[in-house]
């Protein structure tokens, strides 16, 4: 019951909650799909097996599809912010 309660710094600056979780969603698709692609155009990938299958490969993309993610949801945290 303690995720509903929202804390009180949120309610200060900028509340993310009012975010839907289609919204959520759909920025981890977009990074994820991005990573991929930057994951694809390098030279030493010949086919998206390889992107999936090799280690390094796999935790790159992790790390990708995280800071896209970020980058994401700040952009989305000061388009909030200038909104309100």
């Amino acid at each position: 019951m303690l995720l509903k309660q929202k804390p009180e710094i949120l309610k200060k600056n900028v509340d993310l909650y009012i975010m839907s979780k289609k919204s959520h969603i759909s920025i981890f698709i977009f990074s994820l799909g991005l990573a991929i692609v930057f994951g694809g155009l390098d030279h030493a990938t010949h086919s998206m097996l390889d992107l999936f299958l090799n280690k390094g490969n796999v935790v790159a993309l992790v790390i990708y599809t995280l800071l896209f993610m970020a980058v994401t949801y700040t952009g989305v945290w000061m388009y909030i912010q200038a909104k309100l």
